[in-house]
């Protein structure tokens, strides 16, 4: 399995330190990615056209494509956030491409890499969130609303009793939600990436084991070789989908943050002078 991963092994043992003695693994395959970004963004940006073409073209599409969805999720602070946003959708789309390549690995295909990419959206939102509300006002939010108590001694007493509940109770599911919220986009993003590059291994292993035997498994080889062929066209549709989600899932963690305290400021801003 471990050769079907890896078909291409070249012995770096200055690697080692970081469990890698191959030379392509997960960190170079993440230094090729980068290079490949920032040279795009150098030939996009060195001599911008009017009409924009190639390259320029196509960063300039991904650009339009990602504010789309930030305005309306971020709202007056899309133009701050959309460095992070489209940064987030290009490294992961073309770290889950880079896997396709045979003998090559998605960075994104381990822990490590999307849980940094899960704490950085998890820092933003809450720094963020902190920065533009105050730290007691988002604070508040992890707390229940207040509970009227009306009626007769008892009603009001059960009423205190539920409301002094809810306020043991509801930091706690809040707390518990928010630290969900990385670890859901850790293992959805490694989940999917990890099958797949799984799945490629299994059918590269299945060619090569049928491949030598007889001119019967020979026949049978091709079976596993046109699945394969088929699956990477599938992987750059779940490679755009799973870069697409962690995005807009950003957005919508980062944008809850601020679109609350935006909409107080409307209700604010309507309510007539007395």
């Amino acid at each position: 399995m471990h050769q079907a991963e890896y078909p291409i092994l070249i012995h770096a043992p200055y690697f080692s330190f970081l469990g890698f003695s191959n030379l392509i693994n997960p960190w170079t395959a993440t230094l090729v990615v980068l290079i490949v970004i920032f040279t795009m963004f150098h030939i996009a940006t060195h001599r911008p056209r009017w009409i924009p073409t190639g390259v320029q073209n196509f960063m300039e599409l991904v650009l339009d494509f990602v504010s789309g969805f930030a305005e309306p999720l971020v709202g007056r602070h899309t133009a701050f956030f959309l460095p992070l946003f489209y940064w987030l959708f290009i490294f992961i789309f073309f770290s889950n491409l880079i896997g396709l390549i045979p003998g090559m690995v998605s960075p994104t295909s381990r822990v490590d890499t999307n849980v940094g990419l899960a704490l950085i959206v998890f820092f933003s939102t809450h720094v963020w969130g902190v920065k533009v509300k105050g730290l007691k006002n988002y604070l508040a939010h992890f707390l229940p609303p207040p509970i009227p108590a009306s009626g007769n001694f008892f009603m009001r007493l059960l009423m205190k009793g539920i409301g002094l509940f809810m306020m043991v109770l509801m930091p706690v599911i809040h707390v518990v939600g928010e630290l969900a919220k990385p670890l859901s986009l850790t293992m959805r993003l490694f989940g999917n990436l990890m099958a797949k590059e799984k799945l490629l291994a299994v059918l590269a292993l299945l060619c090569f084991i049928f491949w030598p035997i007889s001119l019967f498994t020979k026949a049978l080889a091709i079976v596993p070789f046109v699945l394969r062929a088929l699956i990477v066209v599938l992987g750059i549709f779940v490679s755009f989908v799973q870069a697409m989600v962690f995005m807009l899932l950003a957005m919508v963690y980062i944008g809850g943050a601020v679109q609350e305290h935006e909409h107080h400021e409307e209700e604010g801003e309507h309510v007539p002078a007395h």
